[in-house]
């Protein structure tokens, strides 16, 4: 209790030389501390800066419009509400100029200006994507500085490419359905499927304008009766059109589908189909009357390069009935080589092949009361190897095959190998085995040719084995090889020589060294 009031009479004594002195005792704050009680605002609070209200971040699908307004607002630093007159402030809302952008529908650019109202608040109204994908910024600019809205156009959900589902090539006979319905596939810029797209399924003109095949007038219709049908794509991005039915006439045609221009429910309000290429299916409504076409004679045949084929290609064309069809026309097509060839080309080209009378590849013959055709005489080219001919009807998918072989002609020259000049050591076997190659007069190999090796009789010479001659068969590259050649007793120099018929013959330049020379 002393302690106490000694400290009493202490304060009492301070605060009165204080206020002998003139000065007032401070008062304490009566806001208590840390009770985070704000600032009271300025009475004058005009803006300083621009801020975001709405619309970033945001993406939409290209070619449509975002669906939050891009809008800011004036404001200041401090917080408090701007009391000075904020209305007509030009603000300008720009996009980049190219790449993924936008427009704005107040302007028909991708730059738009519009003034505050009497809160400082600016709304640039609708803008839309282009389409182009990607993500960009859009900057408001105003005497109180400048804001970014980060946007981001994206091709997700809108078709990019119809992709058919199926044979790609399909038929059926005259007056009949096809098998199956057409369908197609929808997906979109990352390979989704894309549901509730419009396709709409097109039964083209016949293709014979430009040479693919039925004449003009094949086609097919939906159960409507019209050559066009729109089907929806559903959850697995699939539009199937309704049956498809050919009519009487027999020849090939297109089938097109195409993504409609409208926005469908999957489009979420994006331009389904825009840019998108077509998709297409061939169709070939096949002849009522299937017709047999079978080969007379035989189906493998042979000629010498240069000399005509001993028989003209025959075939019998039958009807359904099994009975001789009369008047049907049968092309005969000289086709590509085989594997005896030296490219895969027609007749008349670098490749082993044949041709009609005329230099053409392809000739037509109508066949007799008997349902037989003949084609004209046919002549091998240069070339020896193997191809095909092939007899087909219109309107018959049956097609009959000769196996057609050029033969080369006789040898009428040899061309050593790598063996042509040589040396080994009296006694020894020379290193590289005399080889030649056969070729006839139009540089074709020659296979089956035996070709003699023959050494000196005297002197300086060698031997294959114990025999001064050998002969060896060409093989069906037109190579034959010699047995290994060992080199006689004698050294210097001498000549082997390889002959075949009356062909040019080979020499091979060979030298025997004497003891302790080296090759």
């Amino acid at each position: 209790m002393a302690r106490a009031r000694i400290r009493l009479s202490l304060l009492a004594v301070v605060a009165g030389a204080v206020s002998s002195y003139g000065f007032a005792p401070a008062l304490a704050d009566p806001t208590p501390s840390g009770s985070g009680a704000a600032p009271a605002c300025p009475s004058s609070n005009p803006p300083n800066e621009l801020t975001l209200v709405s619309g970033t971040p945001q993406t939409a699908r290209l070619d449509s419009v975002f669906a939050s307004v891009l809008q800011v607002t004036l404001a200041n630093t401090n917080g408090c509400p701007v009391t000075t007159a904020a209305a007509g402030v030009p603000i300008t809302f720009t996009a980049p100029a190219g790449a993924a952008s936008g427009t704005f529908s107040a302007s028909g650019s991708n730059s738009v200006t519009v003034g505050s109202d009497a809160s400082g608040a600016a709304a640039a109204g609708s803008f839309s994507a282009d389409g182009t994908a990607g993500s960009y910024t859009v900057v408001a600019s105003s005497s109180y500085g400048a804001v970014s809205f980060s946007l981001s156009n994206s091709a997700t959900g809108l078709p990019a490419r119809i992709a058919v589902v199926g044979p790609v090539r399909r038929s059926a006979r005259v007056d009949t359905r096809y098998a199956r319905p057409l369908e197609v596939r929808v997906l979109d810029a990352d390979g989704s499927p894309v549901e509730g797209i419009a396709v709409t399924f097109a039964l083209g003109a016949a293709s014979s304008s430009s040479g693919a095949g039925g004449p003009a007038g094949a086609g097919a219709s939906f159960p409507d009766g019209t050559a066009q049908a729109t089907a929806r794509t559903d959850a697995s991005g699939i539009a199937r059109s309704p049956r498809v039915t050919a009519n009487g006439v027999a020849g090939r045609f297109t089938a097109t589908a195409t993504t409609s221009t409208a926005s469908g429910a999957g489009a979420a309000g994006g331009t389904a189909g825009a840019n998108v290429d077509p998709a297409a299916i061939s169709l070939d409504n096949l002849a009522g009357r299937p017709v047999a076409v079978t080969l007379l004679g035989h189906a493998r045949r042979s000629a010498r390069v240069g000399a005509r084929y001993a028989a003209p290609l025959r075939v019998e064309v039958r009807g359904p009935d099994g009975k001789p069809l009369q008047g049907a026309t049968v092309t005969f097509t000289l086709g590509a080589t085989g594997g005896g060839g030296s490219s895969a080309s027609a007749a008349g080209s670098a490749g082993a092949g044949a041709s009609f009378s005329g230099g053409a590849s392809q000739a037509t013959a109508a066949t007799l009361a008997s349902g037989i055709a003949t084609s004209p005489r046919l002549a091998a080219n240069t070339t020896a190897g193997s191809f095909v001919a092939v007899a087909s009807v219109a309107g018959s998918a049956r097609t009959a095959s000769f196996q057609l072989r050029n033969i080369a002609g006789p040898p009428t020259a040899l061309a050593a190998g790598a063996a042509s000049s040589e040396s080994a050591a009296v006694g020894a076997r020379f290193p590289v085995r005399l080889a030649v190659t056969v070729s006839d007069a139009d540089g074709n190999a020659v296979a089956g040719v035996v070709v003699t090796f023959a050494a000196p009789s005297g002197g300086a010479g060698g031997s294959f084995g114990r025999a001064r001659s050998v002969g060896v068969r060409t093989n069906a590259a037109g190579i034959a090889v010699a047995p290994p050649f060992t080199a006689g007793g004698t050294p210097g120099g001498y000549v082997v020589e390889a002959t075949a018929g009356h062909a040019t013959p080979a020499a091979f330049a060979l030298v025997n060294l004497a003891s302790g020379l080296q090759p």
